[in-house]
């Protein structure tokens, strides 16, 4: 993160410079020039340093793409071994990932982090952070302590030539202390948990259309009843109020998804097939994880060996271990279980005798108060004080005074207040799990693994070479009455929370008589069941999809779940085919477009329907069809739900388009049903328009923005010329929030830190998955991270590949070397035999001991 004084004097150099060396500022000279001046931040991948902290010498091999593979005699040397390695790839990504975990960020960037700082300290996950880590058994932490000796040994040698980040901010990295890792883990936590940004959209649009038609944005699943039971509890509240609150929250949490996993929003697919299903007799796993598009990739990859260990595959910066991967005996992959472990309570708020009270079963209780002091780089102290509830901390109460950008919400002293009820402060467990996991060697250790991890939700897809398991780790609310998918009145005590489901009755199968098992964070749990997950599912079409190609194809081999990576079919489109070209409907719908006088208007709803007829589903980048059919949903989006939310620059309609971008939406749901809504009429005409009369308008006018953005000439209609990768650094995201020269400052270093565009293909709804803002542009934020194929089957079995370069420094060579790799979907073998590492992994680096 760059505070805006000290990018704009680094840019006026910058320019200076290149201006003085080439005499014009020419894209290509810049790159050179910068790659010049920052070489000495790089680290070769070939040669040797002496450092303090290990006992002996550590071989460290990096590949072509600089993947490393770190050889230690024993598992303290590895663990030192694998902080130097995360530091020299990924400092900066890890100092900032820290800082945010602490509510420290501000510290770094300046004030343009303040409000994410608040609000993290708020939810007190730093404070549980330490106190998870004072309980760790000695073996864990002693590894977190060695990690730390070695990020810090690397800071130590490299503290003259940091990477760029930190010359432009003029920060100086605190020595790395093992809690910091807990930080990190708890941002991620935080990004992976739902449905808070869900609750907080709803109360924003509530306060603009009341509860009950807010209800119709916010379906569950295609075959479950809206949530008009809870929507009319709420009708009794003070909406002004409590929508001030909300605002507030929404704006931080769209700062917050700049700079972290967006908050509940990220996805994936994972799937294991059975020996009895593959040509080659043993089991397949697969996973790709689907995560913000940006630069550096939020993974990095890593192979860790020592005496006891040797797994390999996908790592977070600061984290040491692997997160998904392989080690020789078993392979493992997850998705999101999109566990609803947050809800936000409303209280009800007043002053008795000059302090703050919340409202609890008729009686009056003295909120709990603690002062945070936040120091802000250039600028003073902050002070606020946080207030907290038997429900949880009142997030309104420390983000009222002096935010950017957003209207000061209502006071504390009266009124409502905002109360958030999470598993945010409770133990997480990762590393117990994660080290035992990472050394299982049969599946029923890696069942009792994945069975502690209890801060992360998520779908667990494992195997051997003879079987394969899906298990649910994480940690899920058992509440008195109702689902947590809405907000709940916390005065009335009907919708408390009276502990957690037993690990033991999480989902867990093994070896399924079908032969395959997924999960595409889709509803894995039945309403009827008594066990809640959540609320907040993805559409059904990628797990249908999954399944689709794993049953049309009798033995499966590696090539088989490549091609599934690969895959922008949208199943979506025929269930859309149906309802739109049903014989009743289209005759309502071609009715309509016959009745209107202009010819025009006529002729673009007939092309319209005639493209979307023909089209396949296939969201290909050449693919004209594809294009009409997103425009036709982006125009569906506006047509449908813009006027009740008061057009493009309200409040109600931002929120309306964040909340559609993570879980099974409401266009999607309208599209195929809901013929009874009311959202149908356009409240700004005189009309009651019907649903046929919103799709035969939005017919036409998908043509009439076909020529509009991709030129008259039908040639030239690509979906790939709408839908683009652009590979941004956090910098960049942030660059709105920025001062005038500021933002032109950072715009022009995105020159050298960015990269793209390129054309893009698929949708949200496809397993090689393409994540665009629906309803406000067609630009990519959501891929797939990383891709995996496990094929036990194979001598090499493991095959992965992640969305960006190894580093996180531009001036490196592996800054952006794997990008091609991604575009392509590509496959690359991470071996484990001995050999074939020293084959592939040709760069030697040593860590040598210093007498």
């Amino acid at each position: 993160m760059n505070d805006c004084k000290p990018v704009f004097r680094f840019f006026r150099l910058f320019v200076l410079a290149g201006l003085f060396f080439s005499g014009g500022l020419m894209l290509s000279g810049c790159s050179d020039f910068m790659d010049f001046t920052l070489r000495n931040t790089v680290d070769p991948d070939i040669g040797s340093i002496a450092v303090a902290g290990i006992d002996e010498e550590v071989v460290i091999r990096r590949d072509d793409l600089g993947v490393p593979v770190i050889e230690a005699k024993n598992f303290q040397d590895l663990a030192f071994a694998t902080g130097y390695v995360m530091a020299s790839d990924r400092l900066a990504q890890m100092i900032s990932l820290s800082l945010l975990g602490q509510g420290r960020l501000s510290e770094m960037a300046g004030d343009i982090a303040l409000d994410m700082d608040v609000y993290v300290r708020t939810l007190g996950g730093a404070d549980a952070a330490r106190q998870e880590y004072a309980s760790l058994n000695p073996d864990i932490k002693k590894a977190l302590e060695d990690f730390s000796a070695g990020v810090n040994a690397y800071i130590r040698t490299h503290e003259d030539r940091l990477p760029m980040d930190f010359m432009l901010t003029r920060y100086s990295p605190e020595p790395w202390e093992p809690v910091n890792s807990l930080y990190i883990v708890n941002v991620y936590n935080l990004g992976l948990s739902f449905n808070l940004s869900e609750e907080i959209n709803y109360l924003n649009i509530a306060k603009k259309i009341g509860p009950m038609k807010s209800a119709w944005l916010i379906p569950i699943y295609p075959d479950e009843p809206l949530g008009f039971e809870k929507a009319k509890i709420l009708e009794t509240v003070a909406w002004d109020s409590v929508g001030d609150a909300a605002s507030l929250l929404a704006s931080v949490h769209d700062q917050l998804n700049r700079v972290m996993i967006p908050l509940g929003t990220p996805a994936s697919n994972n799937w294991g097939i059975a020996p009895a299903m593959t040509r080659r007799q043993k089991s397949i796993i697969a996973n790709d994880t689907h995560l913000p598009l940006e630069q550096p990739s939020l993974w990095m990859l890593i192979h860790m060996k020592s005496p006891g260990l040797d797994a390999g595959g996908i790592a977070i910066a600061g984290v040491p271990g692997i997160v998904a991967g392989y080690n020789g005996h078993i392979a493992w992959g997850e998705t999101m279980v999109m566990g609803d472990n947050q809800d936000i309570f409303i209280e009800k708020i007043k002053k008795i005798d000059g302090r703050t009270h919340y409202l609890y079963q008729d009686a009056w209780y003295p909120v709990e108060q603690r002062k945070e002091t936040f120091k802000v780089k250039d600028g003073k102290d902050v002070v606020r004080t946080v207030y907290t509830t038997r429900h949880g901390p009142l997030l309104n109460s420390a983000l009222k005074n002096e935010l950017k950008n957003v209207a000061l919400p209502a006071k504390i002293d009266s009124g409502y207040g905002l109360a958030l009820q999470s598993m945010a402060t409770c133990p997480g467990q990762l590393f117990d799990g994660m080290f035992q996991l990472m050394r299982s060697t049969d599946m029923d250790a890696a069942h009792q693994a994945i069975r502690k991890i209890r801060g992360m939700a998520l779908n667990f897809i494992y195997g051997d070479a003879d079987r394969i398991a899906w298990q649910v780790s994480g940690r899920y609310p058992l509440r008195k009455s109702g689902r947590g998918h809405l907000p709940s009145p916390g005065w009335t005590g009907e919708f408390d929370w009276t502990g957690y489901v037993d690990p033991d009755d999480h989902p867990y199968e093994h070896d399924p008589v079908q032969g395959y098992l997924l999960t595409a964070n889709h509803r894995t749990v039945t309403p009827d069941q008594d066990l809640v997950l959540s609320s907040s599912w993805y559409s059904p079409e990628r797990a249908e999809r999954i399944e689709t190609m794993i049953r049309q194809t009798e033995k499966h081999t590696w090539e088989d779940s490549a091609a599934m990576h690969k895959d922008r079919v949208d199943p979506f489109f025929e269930k859309f085919k149906h309802a739109v070209f049903h014989p009743d409907f289209i005759a309502d719908v071609r009715q309509i477009i016959d009745s209107w006088e202009n010819s025009r208007k006529m002729a673009r709803a007939d092309e319209a329907l005639i493209i979307l007829k023909g089209f396949d589903g296939n969201m290909l980048p050449n693919s004209a069809g594809a294009a009409v059919y997103s425009i036709f949903r982006h125009e569906f989006i506006h047509n449908v739900f813009k006027d009740e939310l008061e057009g493009e620059e309200s409040n109600a309609w931002k929120n309306f388009i964040s909340m559609i971008q993570a879980i099974y939406p409401a266009d999607q749901d309208h599209l195929i049903g809901r013929a009874d809504s009311p959202l149908w009429d356009n409240v700004e005409t005189g009309h009651v328009e019907t649903r046929a009369e919103i799709i035969a308008d939005t017919m036409a006018k998908t043509i009439s923005t076909a020529e509009q953005v991709m030129g008259k000439d039908r040639e030239n209609w690509a979906w790939g010329s709408l839908l683009t990768y652009s590979w941004q650094t956090q910098t960049t995201r942030m660059k709105e929030f920025l001062p005038a020269f500021d933002r032109f400052a950072v715009g022009m270093l995105a020159g050298y830190t960015d990269r793209g565009p390129y054309p893009a293909g698929g949708n949200y709804n496809t397993l090689n998955v393409s994540g665009f803002h629906k309803g406000a542009d067609f630009n990519v934020w959501l891929v797939p991270a990383m891709r995996m194929i496990v094929d036990f089957g194979l001598d090499e079995p493991m095959m992965l590949t992640n969305s960006g370069g190894q580093s996180g420094n531009p001036a490196s060579d592996h800054y952006d070397d794997a990008i091609d790799v991604w575009l392509n979907s590509e496959t690359r073998s991470m071996p484990f035999g001995d050999e074939n590492i020293r084959k592939q992994y040709d760069r030697v680096y040593i860590l040598a001991p210093k007498q």
